[in-house]
């Protein structure tokens, strides 16, 4: 095969990927945020050969436009929502052609590193709380405003409880910054944070929860690439981090600022 050739059939190749990406990040940006868009994601990854799903994956996450990092943000759910069950079967080829091709951005969504600190259970009870229901408990983290109590409720971390807290109306960005960096903090707190509709869509809070060494690494790691580019040369340059999400960070940070965005 001659060179002109060898060179029609790498373009035809980018061009394949950048319309697969197109509408790929359309796709998924007509739909609302939340189950459905994570499960068209879902369901489009599972349609792309392994190649091809690491290419679209590896190129949203060096984006930083906002319709890719909305799509970004949906496989990071789709990897552990409800309908992963679409991609076990591929996820193992996708993972061999990332770690082949070095694609950090990639493999690192499909690994569950330990903790960087693990989470301790407290010997004894809080004193504020213990003598609360958890009917009384939920009805104050629904509607209560006292941030010491809230930010009591969210380190207890009871599940229930700490769901209507995050609905609370009166919960402001700062304070659920603070939740996010309350150090030690129960990772299912932190997790149902990552999860809250409301929240995870707020740079400021993410970056709180990823820079918490007790967040699950797995969880952490799906939420890097959806940071702005200044949040993620800072988190780069972080060494308090998991190792794996420094490195990722700074990876997406350095490429960036070569694509321009």
């Amino acid at each position: 095969m001659g060179q002109g050739t060898r060179l029609a059939a790498g373009d035809g190749a980018a061009d394949g990927s950048a319309l697969q990406l197109k509408a790929f990040t359309r796709k998924l940006a007509a739909l609302e945020e939340g189950p459905a868009r994570a499960g068209a994601a879902a369901r489009a990854l599972a349609a792309l050969p392994a190649e091809a799903a690491v290419r679209v994956v590896a190129a949203l996450a060096r984006s930083a436009g906002a319709e890719a990092r909305a799509a970004m943000a949906a496989v990071g759910q789709a990897l552990v929502g409800p309908d992963a069950a679409l991609l076990y079967d591929h996820l193992a080829e996708v993972y061999a052609v990332a770690a082949a091709q070095d694609l950090l951005e990639v493999s690192s969504l499909l690994v569950s590193p330990p903790a960087h600190r693990a989470w301790v259970p407290p010997r004894d009870r809080d004193s504020r709380l213990a003598p609360l229901t958890l009917g009384h408990k939920k009805t104050l983290a629904r509607t209560h405003r006292d941030p010491d109590l809230l930010a009591r409720l969210a380190a207890e971390g009871e599940p229930t409880v700490v769901r209507e807290l995050l609905r609370n109306p009166l919960l402001t960005e700062p304070f659920a910054v603070r939740i996010a960096s309350r150090r030690p903090m129960r990772p299912e707190t932190l997790r149902l944070l990552a999860e809250s509709r409301r929240w995870r869509t707020r740079p400021a809070v993410m970056l709180a929860l990823v820079r918490n060494p007790y967040a699950e690494p797995a969880l952490a790691l799906k939420l890097v690439a959806v940071l702005p580019a200044a949040e993620l040369a800072e988190l780069g340059r972080d060494g308090t981090v998991h190792p794996l999400l420094r490195a990722t960070a700074a990876r997406l940070a350095r490429a960036r600022v070569v694509a321009g965005t």
